[in-house]
């Protein structure tokens, strides 16, 4: 299927998601929604879209205009002066007459959401949102992608890895090996030595060497064409790890297992973070995992369902999730194991390796 009927069909279906919702309209200045449901990539500020269940706009600039053709069969562009984008998709629901016309105000900043709940439009939170969870064939081939680009990458630079290397110097092995093998940006890359593995989303330093005899931990995914990935590892450099460090990663290892095992189609989100919890907590250590179990992933890194204790979301089919587990000892160590899924009826399938 070409990208431009994929997206014609997306279009199609939120179209008819309003309909069933009894709204006349949906605006979005997001541009994650804007690429979801055109396939085209455009920075914030370039446009507002404006769909309702008959016909979808784009009010943009001029200069925007021909970058808009792909998408001509189901978007109508209509250009206004530099700087009225929202005042022309205002007029424009004014002129149609629509009366219900919803927006997201998690898609908006602050401005504009209080522009549009003064021109009396409706809250709707997650109409593409719902639809961006369960991922097509196309789009999970990209994310299948994405992670093969993390893991073959981290397989040719975990080896190169060495004592008296900086932190910088392995995020940047990480990064050209995820570019030269078609990464299109590499959006997180974390390296942590020592004590900065018990920071969970630690900046790599480029004065910290790596010692003979601590710990590692590396968080890295790259985009390609729009999808990213998410993994994480952790080991112990030089010698035989510690028992402690052994006994801890054996049982992050086994919280992640367990939360993979419960991952499937129809389950809630809650249900796989308690699976995984329970075992980290029964083992003593409740209080050093403070983060949720895991996150979608598609056109964002941290994405809907959030595996989060308690959460009744329930994950759909083709949902794609990590599932990261970990355990930190502030100014020691920490450990986290992160892998990506893409779910299934019956379970999931592991789209990172190694």
């Amino acid at each position: 299927m070409t990208k431009q009927n994929l997206s014609a069909q997306r279009m199609c279906l939120l179209r008819r998601v309003l309909k069933d919702a009894g709204l006349d309209g949906y605006l979005t200045v997001s541009v994650v929604e804007q690429r979801y449901l055109t396939g085209i990539e455009l920075a914030a500020g370039e446009a507002v879209f404006l769909i309702t269940p008959k016909q979808a706009y784009c009010i943009t600039k001029k200069l925007i205009v021909s970058k808009m053709a792909p998408a001509r069969s189901f978007l109508k562009t209509e250009d206004v002066p530099f700087g009225t984008m929202l005042a022309g998709a205002l007029a424009k629901v004014k002129k149609l007459g629509l009366r219900r016309v919803a927006f997201d105000p998690g898609q908006v900043d602050f401005q504009t959401g209080e522009a549009l709940t003064k021109a009396k439009f409706v809250r709707a939170e997650g109409l593409v949102g719902e639809m961006r969870k369960s991922k097509d064939a196309d789009e999970v081939a990209k994310l299948r992608k994405a992670c093969k680009i993390a893991w073959e990458s981290f397989t040719e630079v975990q080896p190169q890895i060495k004592t008296g290397m900086t932190e910088e110097d392995v995020r940047i092995l990480m990064a050209v090996a995820m570019t030269k093998r078609g990464a299109d940006s590499v959006p997180f890359n974390i390296v942590c030595f020592g004590a900065n593995t018990a920071d969970a989303h630690h900046m790599p330093s480029k004065t910290r060497k790596l010692k003979n005899n601590e710990a590692v931990l590396m968080d890295f995914g790259c985009f390609y064409e729009g999808y990213t990935s998410d993994m994480t590892r952790s080991w112990w450099h030089g010698a035989a790890a510690p028992e402690a460090y052994q006994k801890i990663w054996n049982i992050v290892d086994k919280a992640r297992r367990a939360g993979i095992k419960t991952l499937r189609a129809g389950v809630s989100a809650g249900a796989v973070d308690k699976a995984a919890r329970d075992v980290i907590e029964d083992a003593g250590y409740g209080k050093e995992f403070f983060h949720t179990t895991g996150h979608g992933i598609g056109l964002v890194v941290h994405d809907a369902p959030i595996l989060r204790s308690g959460s009744a979301a329930v994950i759909p089919e083709n949902a794609v999730v990590t599932v990261e587990p970990g355990i930190y000892f502030a100014g020691k160590w920490g450990i986290r194991l992160e892998d990506s899924f893409l779910v299934t009826k019956t379970g999931s399938k592991k789209l990172t390796q190694k």
